[in-house]
């Protein structure tokens, strides 16, 4: 994870799935998806940008300490469909190979 500045607003990058996951449940946007290939073996990993906000950072902050609690069937429809998300980004004939 990491912070990226964007010319708009400054997005906050999560590449962990869970956190995802989690923060999507817990109602947060996510303003863009990407992509980049890893391992041995050419899979796609997610990385997931929300806007960088106070409450994202409280949000995340509680993720890691485990104070979060969230509803199990939503944060499983979440992963499933970020996921796919991701899967379609990269399939997707209309990306951009640069």
């Amino acid at each position: 994870m990491e912070k990226k500045g964007d010319s708009k607003e400054e997005l906050y990058d999560v590449r962990d799935l869970y956190l995802a996951a989690t923060l999507v449940s817990l109602k947060f946007y996510i303003s863009r998806v990407d992509f980049q290939i890893e391992g041995d073996k050419p899979q796609p990993v997610g990385y997931f940008m929300f806007e960088n906000t106070p409450k994202l950072q409280e949000a995340v902050q509680r993720y890691w300490q485990g104070l979060l609690v969230v509803e199990p069937r939503e944060f499983v429809t979440n992963m499933r469909s970020l996921k796919a998300q991701v899967v379609n980004a990269y399939k997707s004939p209309h990306r951009n190979f640069n």
